[in-house]
């Protein structure tokens, strides 16, 4: 079994938003608003083309911390804030960090601060946080 201590880095997730992927998850989420697939339909809007559904980041943002902490993890809770919109082509890194390690009777809980950057550097997502529960070593 694995240590976690606080001030750990989550290993971060870097990918590049795609039009496709952005069709896949309005698909699994029946989020089927035109503004984020239609390109027409996003610039009569004044945007310069489909933006990512926000739930889609908190969806990145789980992925992230559960893939570090392992397939025994389990996401107790999360919380996001958006800070920007986000169009596809563009790339983002999840990045996280543990702030605190509780011990329970037969597990871990693990208090992390996560963020979502775009490829230029602005905060897509701030604020946000995850408790990841672990079994004990």
């Amino acid at each position: 079994m694995r240590e976690f201590r606080p001030g750990e880095a989550i290993a971060p997730l870097e990918l590049e938003i795609s039009l496709p992927m952005m069709v896949a998850y309005a698909g699994a989420t029946w989020d089927w608003h035109r503004y984020h697939y239609d390109l027409q339909f996003a610039r009569e809007m004044g945007l310069p083309a489909p933006f990512v559904d926000g739930q889609m980041l908190g969806g990145l943002l789980a992925r992230t911390v559960l893939r570090w902490a392992g397939p025994e993890a389990m996401l107790r809770r999360l919380w996001l804030r958006y800070r920007a919109l986000l169009f596809p082509g563009e790339t983002i890194t999840c990045t996280g960090v543990v702030e605190e390690v509780r011990r329970q009777e037969s597990s871990l809980l693990l208090l992390c601060r996560l963020e979502v950057r775009a490829g230029d550097g602005r905060a897509v997502v701030d604020q946000a946080g995850a408790e990841v529960e672990v079994p004990a070593p």
